[in-house]
C-alpha cells in the first residue's frame, strides 16, 4: 500500500508518524547543512550549454537512463556537499517548462529542525539528510496540469543528475496535506508544493531493474487498444486478469511487503492452529502432508504459518507463477513444495511471466498435488463475484481425502462495513490503493455477507465442519495503533466507546453477528466426494 499516514479507525486520518518513529527518522538525516556556503565560494551557476563543474564525472545519455534507481536507505555519516546540490539545481532549470514560463520554485531543505515539522506531516521527508521541494505557480499554469507536467521534469532531470554524481534520490509524493506543507515552508498562496527529491549518499544502491509491465499490455498504435487498470475498491469493476496483472506489477516491481499489523498476523496464525497444532521443530519428509495456502500475494502470513507447522510441506496458489513464488519464498527452503498458478477459463492459458513450470489449475489439476490442508485467509474479498464459486470448486477438488479447508472472510455486518462506508467519506485519497483492508492487501477489496458465503460452499460442494467468529469490536493493540496519533481526548472518547460496544456484543448472539472476522472449517461434501 501507500507510505501516507491514511490508517482509519472510521473516518479518523493519522495526523502523522508517532514521536519514535520521528527520533529513529532523524538519526538518519544527519546533521550537516548545505544551505551554508563553505570555505570555498561557490562556483558561477551553469549556463544554457554548460554546468557549474567542468570536473563532474560523465556518462553516456542511455547509461544515466537505465542505470538510476530510487534509493530509500542513506548513509547518515557521509556529508551530501554543496555543490552536489547546487549540481542538480542547475540541472533542474534546464528542463522544459509549459510555455517556458518558469513558475517554479525550489526549497532546499536542510535545517534539523524544519525537517521534523514536515517529518511529522510525511516520514519520508526524515529519512534523508537533504530534500529539495519543488514549487509551481498556481496562476496561467493548471491547464492541461502544465503545472504538475513542468515540476516533474525538473525533478527527473535533478535524478538523472544525481545518479552520474554518485548520489542517490528518491521522489517524495506523498507529503502530507499540502496546505500544511506550504506553510512549513513560508510558500506564497499563489504556489503550489508539487513534490520533494530526498537526496543522499546511497547506504544500499540497486542494481537490479526494476521490472516493468509487460511491454504489449502498455504501448498502443494510434488507438488505445488494451483493458485499462481500474482504480476502484469493488472487486466487480475488475476482471480476474486486471487484477492479475495489477498483483503482478505491484508485488515484483520492486515494492517490498515486509511487515503486516500484529493482530492481523496473530489472526492467520490463530487461524492455522484450527486446523493443525502447531509444530515448529518437525522437517518435513517427501511424504508429509501438504498444505496449500490460496492467493496468498505477499506471502507475509504464509511464510509464518510455515514456521509454526513445519510438519507440512508448503505450497501457494496464485495468478501467475512469480508471485506465487514470491510467496512461496518466505517458507524456509526445506519446508517449499512448490507453487501453483490458478488459471481459469475466465484467465485463459497465457502465462504473463513467461512461467510454465507451475502445474495450471483446473486445466492441469490432475498434475497437482491433492493438499491435506487449504487456507483462504481474506482473499474471497478480493475477487469478483463471479469468481469466487468456480475457485472453491477448484479448491475442493485439490482436498485429498479426508482434507480439511479454512476459509476466513471479512463480514459486512461488523464494524468493518462502517469504517469502511466513513474511510470513503472522509475526503483522503481513496481508490484501490487506499481501500480499507487487512494490510498489505493488493488489489480491490469489499467485505462480504457470512451467509452469501455459506451459500458459495454448499454450491461449491463443501460441508462445514465447524465455524467461528472473531473480533466483533477491535483489540486493544489495533485502537493502540490506530489512535496513536490523535489528540488525548479523541483517545479517549474512542476508548470509551470501544468498551461500551464490548459490553453490547457481550449479549448472547451478538458477537457472532458483529464479528468482522468469519471463519469455516470445510470439507467434501459426502456427494462430491
Amino acid at each position: 500500500m501507500s507510505d501516507a499516514s491514511s490508517d482509519s479507525l472510521g473516518d479518523v486520518r493519522t495526523s502523522g508518524p508517532s514521536d519514535a518513529e520521528i527520533r529513529a527518522a532523524a538519526n538518519i538525516a544527519g546533521g550537516h547543512r548545505v544551505s551554508e556556503p563553505g570555505d570555498v565560494p561557490d562556483r558561477p551557476p551553469a549556463g544554457a550549454q554548460d554546468g557549474r563543474d567542468v570536473d563532474r564525472p560523465t556518462a553516456t545519455f542511455w547509461e544515466a537512463l537505465y542505470e538510476r534507481r530510487t534509493t530509500r536507505r542513506f548513509d547518515p555519516e557521509r556529508p551530501v556537499p554543496r555543490e552536489v546540490v547546487l549540481e542538480l539545481l542547475d540541472a533542474a532549470l534546464i528542463a522544459p517548462t509549459s510555455c517556458n514560463l518558469q513558475m517554479w520554485d525550489f526549497i532546499v531543505v536542510d535545517d534539523p529542525d524544519q525537517r521534523e515539522a514536515l517529518g511529522r506531516l510525511s516520514l519520508q521527508v526524515l529519512s534523508t539528510p537533504v530534500t529539495i521541494f519543488v514549487t509551481y505557480g498556481t496562476e496561467y499554469s493548471e491547464e492541461g496540469h502544465a503545472n504538475v507536467q513542468s515540476a516533474a521534469a525538473a525533478l527527473q532531470n535533478m535524478s538523472l543528475a544525481a545518479h552520474v554524481l554518485g548520489m542517490g534520490t528518491f521522489w517524495i509524493n506523498q507529503l502530507g496535506p499540502r496546505d500544511q506543507v506550504g506553510a512549513i515552508l513560508g510558500v506564497p498562496r499563489d504556489r503550489e508544493v508539487i513534490a520533494g527529491l530526498a537526496i543522499g549518499w546511497p547506504k544500499v544502491y540497486p542494481t537490479k531493474a526494476p521490472r516493468r509491465r509487460p511491454f504489449e499490455h502498455v504501448v498502443h498504435w494510434n488507438h488505445y487498444g488494451g483493458s485499462a487498470i481500474p482504480t476502484s475498491p469493488r472487486p466487480d469493476d475488475w476482471s480476474l486478469i486486471q487484477i492479475r496483472d495489477y498483483q503482478n506489477a505491484r508485488v515484483l516491481n520492486g515494492n517490498r511487503y515486509n511487515k503486516s499489523r500484529p493482530w492481523e498476523m496473530t489472526g492467520a496464525l490463530n487461524s492455522a492452529l484450527r486446523l493443525a497444532p502447531r509444530d515448529d521443530s518437525s522437517k518435513p519428509e517427501p511424504t508429509a502432508p501438504a498444505w496449500l495456502d490460496v492467493l496468498p500475494v505477499h506471502g507475509l502470513f504464509t511464510g509464518a504459518m510455515a514456521r509454526h507447522h513445519r510438519d507440512h510441506r508448503w505450497f501457494t496458489l496464485e495468478l501467475t507463477e512469480s508471485v506465487a513464488q514470491f510467496a512461496l519464498k518466505r517458507c524456509m527452503p526445506q519446508l517449499r513444495g512448490g507453487a501453483l498458478v490458478y488459471a481459469p477459463a475466465s484467465v485463459g492459458s497465457d502465462a504473463p511471466d513467461g512461467l510454465t513450470d507451475a502445474p495450471r489449475v483446473p486445466a492441469d489439476r490432475d498434475r497437482a498435488e491433492r493438499f491435506a490442508k487449504i487456507t483462504v485467509l481474506h482473499r474471497l474479498e478480493s475477487l469478483p463475484e463471479s469468481e469466487r464459486g468456480p475457485l472453491l470448486e477448484t479448491l475442493r477438488d485439490l482436498l485429498a481425502p479426508g482434507g480439511r479447508m479454512l476459509i476466513q472472510v471479512t463480514s459486512k455486518r461488523s464494524f468493518h462495513g462502517l469504517a469502511a462506508w466513513m474511510h470513503s467519506r472522509r475526503g483522503g485519497p481513496g481508490g484501490v490503493e487506499y481501500v480499507l483492508s487487512p494490510d498489505p492487501n493488493l488489489g480491490p477489496y469489499e467485505a462480504v455477507d457470512p451467509r452469501d458465503v455459506e451459500t458459495w460452499l454448499t454450491a461449491a460442494g463443501l460441508a462445514t465442519v465447524e465455524s467461528h467468529a472473531d473480533d466483533a469490536v477491535p483489540s486493544d493493540e489495533e485502537v493502540a495503533f490506530r489512535t496513536r496519533n490523535m489528540s488525548p481526548m479523541k483517545q479517549r472518547v474512542i476508548r470509551f466507546a470501544i468498551g461500551a460496544a464490548r459490553l453490547i456484543v457481550s449479549l448472547p448472539g451478538l458477537g457472532k453477528t458483529f464479528a468482522r472476522d468469519r471463519t469455516w472449517i470445510v470439507e467434501r461434501a459426502a456427494e462430491s466426494r
